[in-house]
């Protein structure tokens, strides 16, 4: 049997397995096959030595697993921050701390304008709400305010004997007020 081809126990030529090795030597430090490579290995012989030598490919993994829940972690604590922003905003703007008193509906009213033109911001969005809308009451009432009863004309003496006199020294004193106050 001098004249057989000498094969490897798995049959191949050996021109064909160093080929096949090679092959697979370049696959498996390719940065781009490698991850490809060693999920292969450890799927097919997860016992083998060969598996234990694509143990960075494991490790890098646990890394980006624990960067993508960092990530994860990060982005919903400035969510929950947002959120908490923004309902403090619109609690303001129920009349809560000393801030501007609107109803329920109207801040419904609010969030809707908000949405339709993409603001974020309770406050930006109450200015605009309110300044689409006319005032309730446009016209100023008819009737002149009550004063109190303890109210007083100023310096009623004086105006009460000569209202012409009076102010015009008045304004004379203002005028020279504003003169000394120029120079």
């Amino acid at each position: 049997m001098a004249g057989e081809l000498e094969r490897t126990k798995r049959g191949l030529d050996p021109a064909v397995a160093i080929e096949l090795g090679d092959l697979f030597h370049s696959l498996s430090h390719d940065k781009k096959t490698r991850k490809i490579i060693a999920k292969a290995v450890k799927d097919a012989m997860p016992d083998s030595p060969y598996a234990a030598q694509f143990a960075d490919i494991e490790q890098a993994e646990r890394q980006e697993e624990f960067e993508r829940q960092q990530e994860a972690k990060e982005l919903k604590r400035q969510q929950e921050a947002a959120v908490a922003a923004m309902n403090a905003q619109r609690a303001r703007l129920l009349g809560g701390e000393a801030g501007r008193k609107y109803t329920e509906e109207q801040i419904k009213d609010i969030e809707k304008l908000m949405a339709e033109k993409g603001i974020v911001n309770y406050d930006d969005g109450a200015v605009i709400y309110s300044h689409l809308q006319p005032p309730s009451d446009p016209q100023p009432s008819k009737d002149t305010p009550v004063h109190g009863s303890t109210w007083e004309f100023p310096e009623w003496s004086k105006y009460g004997k000569d209202p012409v006199g009076a102010s015009r020294a008045v304004a004379n004193q203002v005028i020279t007020e504003f003169m000394k106050a120029r120079r």
